[in-house]
């Protein structure tokens, strides 16, 4: 089966501004997806018989919000496919924790969407260059993760500017236990502040916030990387805030050790089950792309709130024809900002507030604590 509308709108050009022409093909897209789930996933059938739900019904941005959403705990329990398990190309979990796993699988042209998806964000905001970069990753090594989705992500993030060096300061020991190599990443940073080519540094908060106070303890002086330098977080919080640090506070230090000024840092945010990227804009805020709607749902009467109060997290994108993620409802506590953000870009911002059930869906920045304090 063919998706027109969505690959027409996972390739929009400037996705983080909407306009008419855009959130109809990205209702279409929902359209088109929902009818060929229902036709091809039992599990789907059954969820949308149970609820009365038509998937040709959606025409409007208010029936989206009758899509039933499968919940990210059955994902971690079930294994949800639409086409035969041979067409998957890439097979990735959600995260090396002790927790439950979430398997993600992609077709060739759902792969192809979703990249599609991350060269239209990093293009518009500015991340897309032809000059090589040194890197250096504060997340697991690709050659030791094997199929585990985060270190995917990261190395799937190289391809936004030319490698001249890279070093993934996470890696497995003898034993097969990960270990933090700080001297190491920090003898890469130094050549590379010798090198005056631009540094991408890529990392989980709790990574490089221990990696800040590393370079603290070792009397490490300030470092300054040329123009076009980058900082990009993702993966949680929870370590550095356990430490009172504060998300500005943090930014403050990576400007101060790295010469990376704050409107270069940005924090994204998003999970496997989900796979649609987040990242900050210019002024720290989320904003939801055109190619994805956030719905913020009360957790008892799964209605949706007002922009402004917090809710349950739900999630919608169009480009998985290989697994039914077209709506997923997180585990995560959020809420829609109901001010213009005064970035420029016209497309709604959001906050996460936190995340409901921690001690069942251990994440990776509970993970990255962990690592840390071997």
């Amino acid at each position: 089966m063919e998706f027109p509308y969505a690959e027409k709108i996972c390739r929009a050009v400037n996705p983080l501004d909407w306009d008419d022409m855009k959130m109809s093909d990205f209702r279409e897209a929902c359209r088109e997806m929902a009818v060929f789930h229902c036709g091809h996933s039992p599990d789907i059938a059954s969820l949308y018989g149970r609820y009365g739900f038509d998937p040709r019904s959606i025409r409007t941005e208010a029936d989206l919000l009758r899509i039933p959403a499968v919940g990210v705990t059955a994902m971690k329990h079930f294994l949800l496919t639409s086409l035969p398990h041979e067409k998957a190309v890439l097979k990735l979990t959600s995260s090396g924790t002790k927790g439950q796993k979430t398997q993600i699988w992609f077709d060739q042209r759902s792969l192809d969407r979703v990249q599609a998806m991350m060269d239209g964000y990093f293009e518009q905001e500015g991340l897309v260059s032809g000059k090589p970069a040194n890197y250096l990753v504060f997340n697991y090594d690709p050659d030791d993760a094997g199929d585990l989705g985060i270190a995917y992500t990261e190395k799937n993030q190289l391809r936004f500017a030319p490698v001249n060096r890279v070093f993934f300061a996470i890696k497995k020991n003898p034993s097969g236990q990960w270990v933090f190599q700080k001297e190491k990443a920090l003898e890469y940073l130094r050549s590379y502040n010798e090198e005056k080519l631009p540094v991408r540094i890529f990392a989980m908060p709790a990574f490089l916030f221990e990696f800040l106070e590393f370079m603290r303890d070792q009397n490490a002086g300030p470092l300054a990387f040329p123009d076009n330098s980058w900082i990009l977080t993702g993966g949680g919080w929870k370590a550095a805030e356990d430490k009172k640090v504060s998300r500005s506070q943090f930014r403050g230090m990576c400007a101060g050790q790295f010469g990376i000024s704050e409107e270069f840092q940005r924090d994204g945010y998003g999970m496997a089950e989900h796979c649609a990227p987040y990242f900050e804009c210019r002024r720290h805020r989320f904003h939801i792309a055109v190619y994805n709607r956030l719905i913020m749902r009360d957790p008892v009467t799964y209605k949706q709130v007002p922009d402004g109060q917090p809710g349950l997290l739900e999630l919608l994108t169009p480009f998985n024809a290989m697994m039914p993620t077209l709506a997923i409802l997180s585990t995560d506590y959020g809420r829609i900002l109901p001010d213009k953000c005064d970035c420029g870009y016209n497309s709604p911002a959001f906050e996460i507030l936190g995340r409901a059930g921690v001690s069942k869906h251990k994440g990776c920045a509970i993970a990255a604590s962990e690592i840390v304090r071997r």
